[in-house]
């Protein structure tokens, strides 16, 4: 990039204060017009709308994400090795649900239409020829870092590449109890209730990798004729089985079904384990 092409990305923070969220959201609308068979790739709890605090604009979860890294982006464009983090978080849960490289091109062409339509005219041409070469430029890095994460995780003793095909072999309901004081320094404790689910290989093979804190696998399944895929945490490897747990009070419908249907026996694909997850609640722009 020029160093004209670098000035005009870094006053694009300006332009995107505050629509952020509103440009990511559009983007991703665009996206999966275009290419409506790629939404299977993305949960559907990120993709609900809700109107934002102008009372008009309505935005996603996976926009306000999304327009947390195109903002760093915007201000690290020199700098991205200030952006590496973000970058890596992101391509672990590409990892986990088996995004493609061909894919990046698509979703390129899905900002630039989106800059185009909520920026207006302060997005002239010279900004979109800026930031499709600084998109192209990004897109390498992931799709560098994500190669390098999907041999790292196939590589590692008892790793694999893709999704794997495992079955509940056991199925356990128990209460999660939590204390915590208050303001007057009164105790209380809360009792949420969880199942918690034991998932054994079935081909086989039933070496797994070394569990680490704070990773999370995507789990593929089919809900009638939808597959859905969603990211849980691990709480554990233990005995040759990756143990997940879902919370009872989970509003997502993927959660909901698989209180109601997942019983022993039931089969299952899931990603290697991955990550770290994401406090989205430190996420501002």
């Amino acid at each position: 990039m020029t160093p004209a092409e670098i000035e005009l990305m870094q006053t694009s923070a300006n332009m995107l204060h505050g629509r952020g969220p509103e440009v990511a959201t559009k983007m991703y609308d665009n996206f999966f017009s275009a290419h409506p068979e790629l939404k299977v790739y993305f949960s559907t709890c990120f993709l609900g709308k809700q109107v934002a605090d102008d009372g008009k604009t309505k935005t996603t979860l996976m926009g306000k994400v999304m327009a947390h890294i195109l903002f760093q982006f915007c201000i690290n464009i020199e700098n991205l090795d200030k952006f590496k983090e973000d970058c890596e978080r992101v391509s672990a849960k590409h990892v986990s649900r088996g995004i493609k490289p061909e894919f990046y091109p698509y979703l390129g062409d899905a900002l630039i239409l989106a800059l185009k339509e909520v920026i207006g005219s302060e997005a002239s041409e010279d900004v979109l020829v800026a930031w499709r070469k600084a998109y192209d430029h990004i897109a390498s890095f992931f799709i560098e870092t994500e190669k390098k994460l999907t041999a790292e995780v196939k590589d590692q003793p008892g790793g694999w590449e893709g999704f794997r095909k495992f079955k509940i072999v056991e199925r356990v309901e128990e209460a999660d109890a939590s204390s915590f004081t208050t303001d007057s320094d009164d105790e209380f404790e809360e009792t949420e209730l969880r199942t918690i689910f034991k998932l054994e290989p079935v081909d086989g093979n039933k070496t797994l990798p070394v569990h680490k804190f704070g990773q999370y696998v995507c789990i593929r399944y089919h809900m009638g004729d939808v597959t859905t895929h969603r990211n849980y945490t691990l709480q554990s490897i233990t005995d040759n089985k990756m143990v997940i747990a879902v919370k009872h009070m989970d509003e997502v419908p993927t959660s909901k079904y698989m209180l109601e249907n997942w019983k022993e026996g039931f089969e299952v694909e899931t990603s290697p384990p991955v990550g770290s997850f994401l406090l989205l609640e430190s996420l501002s722009v």
